[in-house]
């Protein structure tokens, strides 16, 4: 189906995020709003994150919003703006999907576990019997984390460069999921059989790769969530051949169920305390 001709009926979704030049995501959302026959329009908007609640109190003002998507680094502060939640933000602490209620409140949702399984079952790298590794317990790490969990996985390690925020998602895990493993002080990358960066680490050429890739076991597969550009970690797996795979795929997986969101389509939704 070709894209509808923009047009004052078209309604609007803004990727916020800071900063903003590696976002791609309107390549994917915008043909996938067209083939679901809908009249919509992604375009990314560059917001730092001191101007956030404030630039979503703008945007509760267009009347043709349809909705908003958040990237790095507003997942977290986003969340606490929100007045309504769905179950599996209210437990990660993080969003990454807004919708304006009637009311001029915002609902948030997260979609990052969604698409993450989706995209790992999809590709076939995802085995609960075998432990999952995660670099990064920012809001996406903590979707991940918590959907993996939700999936059946028993043992899942989180690394971070904050300790503190890593050892608190470890717990937060053991708190939603009696019987998990779930640490950060042994973590290690051989035992791994799923390696997740959820780190920033790799938006841009040169950043220092979040981990050792010769640290990680050979039958292992490495899921990179970054979607703007295959990174260098993803590089030097693949050389050592290891299934790899990146963002895009986990994007792919989630669209279908932000669009839902954004709609209104049947989402149980909790009070944010």
């Amino acid at each position: 189906m070709p894209p509808p001709t923009l047009s004052g009926h078209t309604r609007l979704v803004p990727i916020l995020a800071h900063p903003v030049g590696h976002v791609r995501a309107p390549r994917t959302y915008n043909p996938a709003f067209a083939a679901a026959g809908l009249d919509w329009c992604m375009v990314a908007m560059g917001v730092h994150p001191d101007d956030l609640a404030a630039t979503l109190a703008q945007l509760a003002r267009v009347s043709n919003l349809q909705g908003v998507n958040l990237t790095i680094p507003h997942k977290a502060q986003a969340h606490a703006l929100c007045r309504w939640l769905a179950p599996e933000a209210a437990r990660t602490g993080a969003v990454n999907t807004l919708r304006l209620e009637a009311d001029g409140s915002w609902a948030g949702d997260s979609s990052d576990g969604v698409g993450f399984v989706g995209a790992a079952r999809a590709h076939g790298l995802l085995d609960v019997a075998r432990p999952v590794l995660i670099a990064g317990a920012g809001g996406a790490g903590r979707a991940i984390a918590f959907s993996l969990a939700a999936a059946g996985v028993r043992r899942i390690d989180v690394l971070d460069t904050e300790a503190g925020r890593a050892d608190d998602l470890a717990e937060a895990l053991r708190d939603h999921f009696p019987g998990i493993d779930a640490g950060t002080r042994r973590a290690r990358l051989r035992g791994a059989g799923l390696v997740v960066n959820a780190t920033p680490l790799g938006l841009q050429p040169g950043q220092p790769m979040p981990l050792d890739p010769a640290a990680i076991a050979p039958d292992a597969a490495l899921f990179d969530i970054i979607a703007a550009r295959d990174t260098e970690l993803m590089a030097a797996c693949q050389a050592r051949g290891l299934r790899v795979l990146g963002g895009r795929a986990m994007i792919e997986h989630q669209v279908a169920h932000q669009i839902a969101f954004w709609r209104g389509d049947a989402f149980a939704l909790e009070r944010q305390a």
